[in-house]
């Protein structure tokens, strides 16, 4: 027979998952919409974002400072998490997703690259946040076709601004 606490504690984690999911949505939303507050709120103070072996960014600040260079560098990011899983044990958990990511050159070139998130998260005062990302297992594709203009869901792609008329094949 399920018990109430059976129920409170079954439904403690799957509200635990649905943050930790949550967190890594976050991450890549406010890492590509500019979203300084949403990119603050998802790391603990003392949070390190680990993006390769000799780049290890400590703290709110330093975080926050990395992701604005990359913001100067990247007109255009737009990253994709999946394959999401989380173990939890108790206040702590860790987690491990891959990621896709298209970004903007300045001059309009894209370069396509991607790897594997591997995080800690804590949960303080109720609300779960990631204390450690690394990035493992980059890689980066040779640089994909220049775009000056946005291109949109409801129209077909075209070769250039110039081309107006021609779709891209």
């Amino acid at each position: 027979m399920t018990t109430l606490q059976d129920l409170a504690a079954r439904l403690d984690r799957v509200e635990t998952e649905l943050a930790l999911h949550r967190l890594a949505h976050d991450y890549c939303v406010g890492a590509d919409h500019r979203d300084p507050v949403r990119w603050e709120a998802i790391w603990t103070a003392d949070a390190a974002w680990e993006t390769s072996s000799d780049q290890i960014f400590t703290g709110i600040e330093a975080i926050r400072a990395a992701v604005e260079q990359q913001w100067q560098a990247f007109p255009i990011m737009q990253h994709a998490t999946a394959n999401h899983t989380v173990e939890i044990d108790g206040a702590a958990a860790t987690g491990r997703s891959d990621v896709v990511v298209l970004a903007q050159l300045r001059d309009h070139r894209w370069i396509a690259g991607g790897g594997t998130y591997e995080d800690e998260y804590r949960r303080e005062g109720g609300i779960w946040r990631i204390a450690r990302r690394r990035v493992v297992r980059p890689f980066d594709l040779a640089p994909l076709a220049p775009s000056d203009e946005p291109v949109y869901a409801n129209e077909p792609v075209r070769a250039n601004a110039g081309d107006a008329d021609e779709p891209h094949q």
